[in-house]
């Protein structure tokens, strides 16, 4: 839950981008083509993340996975999450997708160290430990206390 509030407000903005402009063009570019194609969209109705000072844009859906990304988890995610072939921009798909890559990033050690950890990598990838990316993983934090705290509430703790 705190990923998927940092990365699009639980999904209230999946992004403002243009694929053409804000992607990636040889990474991602052509991926997303094969996306959309593949799921009956029109790549330029499709909503993507604008790029942004650190990096290129072209984020999809509440989870925000970069194309090349997505294509390197798409069949674990169809597996879990029951969808093939499985939409990036389905929350409850895109919530499987957010926690394979936050297990494979090292979170299912389920410490408050591993978990921020995964975090910046899930924003940075092997740039992770820049002090730059910090703010990511305290926010991410920040926001997963929240969480846990409403449910506590709702579990009468």
């Amino acid at each position: 839950l705190g990923i998927l509030a940092e990365e699009s407000n639980l999904g209230e903005n999946v992004g403002t981008g243009n694929w053409q402009t804000d992607m990636h063009p040889t990474r991602d570019r052509p991926v997303f083509e094969e996306i959309t194609r593949e799921l009956g969209l029109n790549p330029d109705e499709v909503k993507v993340s604008k790029k942004p000072w650190y990096g290129w844009g072209g984020a999809m859906g509440p989870s925000q996975f970069i194309p090349s990304t997505w294509v390197m988890y798409k069949e674990r995610v169809a597996k879990a999450a029951g969808q093939s072939p499985p939409n990036p921009w389905d929350a409850r798909t895109a919530i499987f997708a957010t926690a394979l890559l936050m297990m494979d990033n090292g979170a299912d050690a389920q410490t408050r160290a591993a978990e921020r950890k995964a975090a910046l990598k899930y924003l940075a990838g092997g740039n992770w430990s820049k002090p730059a990316y910090a703010f990511y993983g305290d926010d991410v934090m920040r926001l997963a206390d929240k969480f846990q705290k409403e449910i506590d509430i709702l579990e009468g703790r």
